[in-house]
């Protein structure tokens, strides 16, 4: 294939992934994100992107839209049949089900409390040592492939001098290779290369080293990562762990014992010494599922989600032999699996030396062990006594608090903060079924048709996509415990469209056409369309007559009618892919799965469209994933799930609200910053909830179980939680993480912040009779009372406040009303004249005027050395090269526990101050982006506005006054997490912004290894509270075959942009 042709290519695969096409202006970036390289103009012949796109009118459509010239990608013959079979698809239903919403949509996180990056062990950083780094360029356009045991990273400079011994790949070699040939050359590569590093290893003597790392267990009693092992090794010993020791480890059952333990998806090992014949009491050492801080700290290198999760294994094996190399040096081992007790002065956990009393009775334990059971991401000790005397209305032992270490057989223990003893957080041992939260999450489940297949050979399971929240396709709705869906994305599309090419091909021969003469329920049969152009993979659902089947296409997710004639048999070798379509369950609508309002509501919103899926963790024995949907093309995100129960509610209930009508008993339940009022209304609703609250009330004072504890919470959650020591309906409305949860009382409009054990599910035998009464606080505003755009100040806030939640009868008059209710309240009294409302007299008091008046935006202020290491970073922030920011990975769980903490403390009443003096310069608290942050004030503006920098973050804000607070001590112990970098290995210019788009697009939000060249301490900078900013080279090591310098990247895209703009 020449050059021409395989820029042809990948210039269709570019423009048929949007459907809106491309602009002209945009397509050399879109080219260049999927191919690596720009489009040659000169090598090609032409001098202009639109001259050379005119030349080729049976790859690229150009078309004028809104004055932009876009591109579109011309439907071929050979993939016609694609457009046909998604066409048929759409039209299977009725009309209107094809409409596609969001091809382009904003990412929306599955936990946006924690970081957009999946935990994961530490990344791999090259050590010091006397081996070169196999890195070579990138794949593809320039080849080069590098083995997985890295041994150092020499500095950009020093690189020229290395002799690179790899196998160079010819330019497009991937364009016109067989995959059977690509397979023997990459092969080859790894066996010349496995050559070469052993003919340069030292001898290995067995015995040598045997004695060696008995002698290193013996300092590390709690055990050793295997991953970290040759660093250790190194450190004590001076010498370089032979690999071939790593591989014979487990064979050396009398030195040491090896064991995987109930982690993620990993092929890491801890390596324990041998045990005494009286040994201490260990506690178990587990690592929660799905707690960040369980992986943060272990330096093993994991494989990366990008390549973990392809639908094809990998065509070159992988050295997890010796991924050992890739470790961090002075780090102390497991330092947050925090299974055992501490001292204070201590950030990583030791054993006891002696073992454990037993204090605790098997009662109590098994209840502990209960409520540890209920909360995935464990549970704060010093809230267990409060939780366990709600569930089980007896006192909590306070003494086993004074000695966790009694609890050491059920449960392990971390302490995000070492120099707090008593600050500690509790996890379940007995953790079940971890792997289902790891990087290559499996889904188990049934074929989306609802039938057991017929045959010997099933195509494996789908994998889920890496994303925690994936684009899907959803096709189908049976129920809301059946919901079918795709995966919207390449890795699947390409996938199956390759094998469908392949069976159209297959069965256009005579010798492969073999008619199904007998078809049975679910049986998999390969379908013909109608015009004979396609065939796709079905499973016979029903038999109609003698010559008419009814069958489900099991990769596009819908049943259609058609011939018998039109069915061929299967071949096995087409069951390798996996079916694209699967079943989902709607979490939090298992009891009315099947209600037509939900099934009408789930048609209307959902069926046809693309929208973002978030699965939750799946409970035990559940064989289909649980999931949330959302609809994240609107300026708000919809939660379907939310709208498919509040579809249930009967809005008769309410009280119709109709202007000038004067309503009487109107009780103000909320008053707000933002100028909002909730009030409840009398009507028939009310009086029932208020009964149906006291039959709860008398539930939960009888029961004693822990079966009402949320053990799954997630957004738009209905659930019961406190409100002033009486139980009400409440909204989940965002998460911190599981034990940390913002919620909504919705009959109060009352927000507040709890924690997993402060709600309840709500008892079944009342779900029903809850679900159809629609919320009690209605949204309301004081008509004639003008709001600022930033909200009331305190002291108007408070006088509001004061005035209506005081008053004992309140009348209302509505002024006008559609989704936020404008009326005028009376206090007491038969009068009805406006001059005699709380609006007239708020509106002409003092301090009102004061308010009016405020109408201007004016500023009233204005604003160690570790050069030459290696870190592991997060970038949280990125503007262009020149400024980004970076966070120390090993501290982000730190950073997180620490954020959790400040939402507990801050949105509790009585821990905020309503008068401050805020200055320029000073650390503060803000709330922002729904989370407290640590910030420095950066200048204080006249309409109540605070201009901040978030330490931890990089980022800058506007913060309404009110929503400062003074950082309290406890929150100053943790260094602040931001430090400012620039890029190493590039010149420093006038970045333009497809540039510096182009670099976001290769850092923001992603984990990475910063090598650092030179660092500019606090003298240097003036006016910063960040100590120190940093120059570093950039290290992508998330790909297994080897590692991308981000400079280098940098300096090709320059290089690419002049010479196309020349």
């Amino acid at each position: 294939m020449s050059d021409s042709e395989s820029i042809k290519k990948m210039l269709m695969a570019v423009l048929q992934s949007s459907k809106t096409g491309v602009s002209v202006s945009n397509l050399q970036s879109e080219y260049s994100a999927l191919c690596g390289e720009f489009i040659p103009l000169k090598k090609l012949g032409f001098s202009k992107l639109e001259d050379y796109l005119r030349s080729i009118p049976s790859v690229v459509r150009l078309e004028n839209r809104m004055g932009e010239l876009r591109c579109f990608a011309t439907v071929l013959e050979e993939t016609a049949h694609i457009a046909k079979l998604v066409a048929r698809q759409k039209n299977s239903k009725k009309s209107g089900r094809s409409q596609f919403v969001n091809c382009k949509m904003r990412y929306k996180p599955f936990n946006p409390y924690m970081l957009n990056v999946t935990p994961r062990s530490s990344l791999r950083q090259p050590s010091a040592g006397r081996y070169p780094n196999w890195t070579g360029n990138r794949f593809g356009a320039h080849g080069g492939h590098t083995m997985e045991r890295r041994m150092t990273s020499p500095s950009p400079a020093s690189r020229e001098n290395v002799v690179q011994m790899r196998l160079d790949v010819p330019e497009n070699f991937h364009l016109y290779v067989g995959a059977h040939i690509l397979l023997s050359y990459i092969l080859s590569v790894i066996l010349t290369l496995t050559f070469f590093m052993q003919t340069d290893l030292d001898q290995y003597d067995a015995e040598l080293f045997q004695s060696r790392v008995k002698q290193l267990l013996e300092k590390c009693p709690s055990g050793v990562w295997m991953s970290k092992l040759s660093v250790k090794y190194s450190e004590m010993f001076m010498q370089k762990l032979h690999p071939q020791a790593l591989i014979d480890l487990e064979k050396w059952s009398h030195i040491c014992s090896v064991e995987k333990p109930f982690t993620s998806n990993r092929s890491d090992r801890l390596i324990y010494p041998l045990l005494s014949l009286d040994p201490p009491i260990n506690p178990v050492i587990n690592i929660n599922r799905s707690s960040p801080g369980s992986h943060l700290d272990s330096t093993r290198v994991s494989s990366h989600p990008s390549t973990s999760h392809q639908l094809t294994p990998p065509l070159a094996p992988t050295w997890t032999a010796l991924a050992s190399t890739h470790t961090s040096p002075d780090r102390d081992v497991l330092p947050l699996l925090k299974a055992t007790f501490s001292s204070p002065s201590s950030s990583a956990s030791t054993p006891p030396s002696t073992p454990c009393p037993a204090v605790v009775s098997d009662d109590m334990r098994e209840k502990i062990k209960e409520l540890l059971s209920k909360s995935s991401q464990g549970l704060w000790a010093d809230a267990l006594p409060k939780c366990f005397k709600d569930v089980y209305k007896m006192p909590f032992p306070e003494e086993i608090l004074e000695n966790l270490s009694s609890l050491c057989d059920i449960c392990t223990v971390e302490y995000p903060f070492p120099h707090n003893k008593k600050r500690a957080i509790l996890y379940y041992s007995c953790q079940v079924n971890v792997d289902l939260t790891n990087n290559q999450r499996t889904l188990i489940s049934p074929l989306p048709s609802g039938l057991e297949a017929l045959g010997p050979v099933v195509p494996p399971p789908l994998t889920q996509p890496p994303e925690d929240c994936p684009s899907v396709l959803v096709t189908e709705a049976k129920s809301t415990n059946a919901l079918t869906i795709r995966y919207v994305g390449n890795n699947y599309s390409d996938a199956q469209e390759a094998m469908e090419d392949i069976m159209q091909i297959f069965y256009s021969r005579n010798s492969t056409k073999r008619p199904v003469s007998n078809p049975a329920v679910g049986q998999l049969v390969a379908v013909r369309g109608e015009d004979g152009d396609e065939v796709a993979r079905a499973q016979v659902t029903e038999i109609l007559d003698s010559n008419k089947v009814k069958v489900f296409y099991l990769d596009y997710g819908f049943s259609l009618e058609t011939s018998q004639n039109s069915l061929l048999e299967l071949h096995q070798d087409f069951l390798s892919l996996p079916f694209q379509a699967i079943n989902v369950r709607l979490a939090g609508l298992e009891v009315f799965s099947s209600h037509p309002q939900v099934l009408s509501t789930l048609d209307k919103l959902a069926v046809g469209k693309i929208l973002r899926m978030e699965t939750l963790q799946p409970c035990q024995h559940s064989d289909v994933p649980t999931a949330l949907l959302f609809d994240t093309s609107l300026e708000d995100d919809v939660n379907i799930n939310s709208m498919c129960l509040k579809a249930l509610q009967d809005s008769t209930m309410n009280n119709p609200l109709s202007v000038n009508v004067v309503l009487k008993d109107v009780f103000v339940t909320s008053v707000r910053e933002d100028g909002t009022i909730f009030c409840q209304l009398p009507c028939r609703g009310k009086v029932r909830l208020r009964r149906f609250l006291e039959n709860v009330q008398a539930f939960f004072t009888s029961q004693v179980t822990s079966e009402s504890l949320v053990s799954r919470p997630f957004g738009g959650k209905f659930c019961l939680a406190r409100c002033e020591d009486k139980w009400a309906r409440a909204e989940i409305t965002y998460m911190h993480d599981n034990r940390v949860m913002e919620i909504l009382f919705t009959d109060l409009g009352i927000p507040a912040t709890v924690t997993f054990t402060d709600v309840r599910e709500i008892p079944r035998h009342f779900l029903k009779d809850f679900i159809i009464i629609p919320p009690q606080a209605v949204k309301c505003r004081l008509a004639d009372l003008a709001v600022p755009e930033e909200g009331w100040s305190q002291e108007p806030f408070l006088l509001l406040n004061e005035t209506l939640l005081s008053a004992k009868e309140l009348k209302m008059k509505v002024y006008k009303g559609d989704r936020v209710v404008f009326m005028y309240l009376f206090d007491g009294g038969d009068g009805q004249k406006l001059d005699e409302s709380i609006n007239h007299h708020l509106a002409h008091s003092e301090v009102w005027q004061k308010v009016v008046s405020r109408n201007t935006n004016t500023v009233t202020s204005t604003g160690s050395n570790i050069s030459g290491q290696n870190m592991d970073v997060f970038v949280p922030m990125a503007c262009h090269p020149g400024y980004f920011v970076v966070q120390p990975w090993q501290d982000l769980h730190k950073l997180e526990v620490l954020r959790g903490e400040m939402v507990l403390y801050y949105n509790q009443c009585g821990n905020t101050s309503t008068t401050m003096d805020i200055q320029k310069g000073r650390v503060y608290a803000a709330k922002f982006d729904k989370n407290w942050h640590r910030v420095q004030v950066k200048g204080v503006l006249s309409n109540g506005l605070v201009s901040v920098y978030d330490l931890d973050y990089g980022k800058h804000e506007l913060v309404p006054r009110n929503l400062i607070q003074p950082l309290i001590e406890e929150f100053r112990q943790l260094p602040f997490q931001a430090i400012a970098a620039q890029l190493a290995g590039v010149a420093q210019r006038q970045w333009s912004e497809e540039t510096s788009s182009l670099f976001r697009n290769h850092v923001e939000r992603r984990a990475l290894v910063a090598q650092v060249e030179s660092v500019r301490e606090a003298s240097e900078l003036k006016g910063e509270l960040s100590a120190r900013r940093l120059t570093v080279y950039l290290v992508d090591t998330s790909s297994e075959e080897k590692d991308v310098w981000i400079h280098s990247i940098m300096a090709d895209i320059e290089n690419e942009l002049s010479s196309a703009a020349s």
